[in-house]
């Protein structure tokens, strides 16, 4: 059956509706993934800056959030670094010395968390995820008590936990076979 030029047009139009159709789903899977999250602006933010996030399957916006939350988890931290450098206060000083052991945990288990999504055991790359959030979490949880949270950590701290759930909300996305 030769196509004739008339049906031209329609198969071009046609190709070029699904081809929007697929780009859009795609592009849709940033917003699904944020919207699960417990900082969607957070998310929105770290996935839409990458270019790789385009049209991303869950796998590539894994390794995504995992890049960035790597990153991420190394500045916060020498930001206490820095904060424990400057402290004064010996009760800070412990807080911050504290932090900084946190810290370093969290960015040895977000180390690891490559090698469980290329493995496909998204059981435990949810898992080690968790633990990384942990990891910021029980810092911020040091300065219950006066004296206060350095603001710059605890918006650095948000952020990092914000990132890092990003990689929770993917992984059980993966682990249901979405």
């Amino acid at each position: 059956m030769a196509l004739s030029y008339n049906s031209a047009p329609f198969l071009f139009v046609s190709l070029l509706s699904i081809s929007f159709t697929l780009t859009s789903v795609r592009a849709d899977l940033v917003a699904e993934v944020c919207s699960k999250t417990l900082k969607p602006a957070i998310c929105l933010s770290a996935l839409r800056a990458d270019p790789r996030s385009k049209g991303a399957d869950l796998v590539v916006l894994a390794t995504v959030a995992i890049g960035i939350s790597q990153t991420n988890a190394t500045s916060v931290r020498n930001l206490v670094s820095t904060l424990l450098k400057q402290a004064t206060d010996p009760k800070l000083k412990t807080r911050y010395d504290s932090c900084l052991e946190s810290y370093n945990d969290a960015i040895y288990v977000l180390g690891g968390l490559p090698d469980d999504l290329k493995s496909k055991d998204y059981d435990s790359l949810n898992v080690h995820a968790g633990a990384a959030t942990t990891g910021a979490s029980t810092c911020d949880d040091d300065f219950e008590g006066p004296p206060a949270e350095a603001p710059q950590l605890k918006d650095a701290s948000d952020k990092l936990q914000g990132l890092i759930d990003i990689i929770v909300v993917i992984s059980y996305l993966l682990m249901k076979g979405h």
